[in-house]
């Protein structure tokens, strides 16, 4: 399964060396937004809580295949491990995706869905996934590692 959190790490890295420049985000001040392309054709925006240079919290947006023709994201979020169980991981990713809808709003894009697919065994995930995503999430076998987990997927409009 993919991790987050390496994402998460790897973008401090970057930061530390100074390799990427966040945008300050238009709704929510105290986020940044970087849109990059990890791989040909496959747009990323990564929000991320940073403080005094230090990467707190992210929610990444991947573009995905449709879901019934209308465009879809893939979801993954992290939080520094010492920032655990405050509450930021849920802040962050609310107040991103407020952010991605607004963005979208000068788009032809008016509604599009938010996947998260997270492992069965990742309870805090799942909590934070039933939360701001969907109470009723599909069971699934991960792509990319073959695990049993949920898809949690929701409609933006």
């Amino acid at each position: 399964m993919t991790d987050p959190m390496a994402a998460l790490n790897s973008l401090q890295q970057a930061i530390d060396n100074r390799l990427v420049v966040f945008q300050r985000c238009k709704v929510h001040r105290d986020l940044q937004v970087l849109l990059d392309e990890p791989a040909p054709g496959k747009r990323r925006f990564t929000y991320a809580n940073i403080s005094n240079g230090k990467v707190m919290a992210i929610a990444m947006f991947a573009v995905a295949d449709h879901v019934s023709g209308i465009p879809c994201f893939q979801l993954g979020y992290a939080v520094l491990e010492s920032m655990r169980n405050s509450g930021l991981g849920a802040a962050t990713v609310r107040r991103s995706i407020e952010e991605i809808s607004n963005g979208f709003k000068a788009t032809p894009i008016k509604r599009f869905y938010i996947e998260a697919i997270v492992g069965v065994s990742n309870i805090p995930s799942n909590k934070l996934a039933a939360k701001m995503l969907s109470s009723t999430p599909e069971e699934c076998t991960d792509a990319f590692s073959g695990q049993p987990a949920l898809q949690y997927l929701r409609l933006i409009e």
